[in-house]
């Protein structure tokens, strides 16, 4: 049963070794060849030290680029100083991205982002009618932004918080004229 693959195991050893020999052997046994018309030998040429080249120039991003990412870093520290309750910071760096880009993208952020500050329940100068008029400028300004579809619903909720606040106040003075 087992003398099988003994056997065959010894053959493969055997097989492995006389591979080894063989071209072992030959690598052993080294002869000089001779060399065929081998051309004589260049006399040396002494190479004088030259300048170096200069150096490639430093490609610049372009100005675009540098303010577009500018705006963006810009933007991420409006954002973080709205989350922390920071409004005025939060509108400063916002007008500052729209003091580099000028319209172009990310100012819809910018935008966005100013009337989200505007609309801010714990703004102390929270002012709704700006802000919509914030939100008005990316639906109108940027129609493919993401940032417009938002833009409408904040519109329209705070369309019905005016409005709610115009009832509220006719009927303050329907009262007040009742009362008289």
């Amino acid at each position: 049963m087992g003398g099988k693959s003994s056997r065959s195991r010894q053959h493969f050893y055997i097989r492995i070794t006389l591979l080894i020999l063989f071209c072992g052997g030959c690598a052993l046994s080294k002869k000089e060849v001779p060399k065929v018309n081998a051309p004589a030998p260049e006399p040396e040429v002494v190479l004088e030290p030259q300048a170096l080249p200069e150096p490639p120039p430093v490609i610049e991003e372009p100005k675009e680029a540098l303010e577009r990412r500018d705006a963006n870093e810009y933007l991420i520290l409006a954002q973080n100083l709205l989350a922390k309750g920071d409004y005025e910071g939060s509108l400063r760096e916002s007008q500052r991205v729209l003091g580099l880009l000028n319209d172009q993208p990310p100012a819809d952020t910018a935008i966005f982002n100013m009337g989200l500050i505007y609309a801010h329940p714990k703004n102390p100068k929270k002012d709704n009618k700006r802000a919509i008029s914030f939100f008005n400028r990316v639906i109108k300004g940027y129609p493919d932004s993401p940032w417009a579809e938002q833009s409408k619903i904040w519109v329209g909720v705070l369309d019905g918080v005016e409005k709610l606040k115009q009832v509220d106040l006719e009927i303050e003075e329907r009262k007040r004229d009742r009362s008289r």
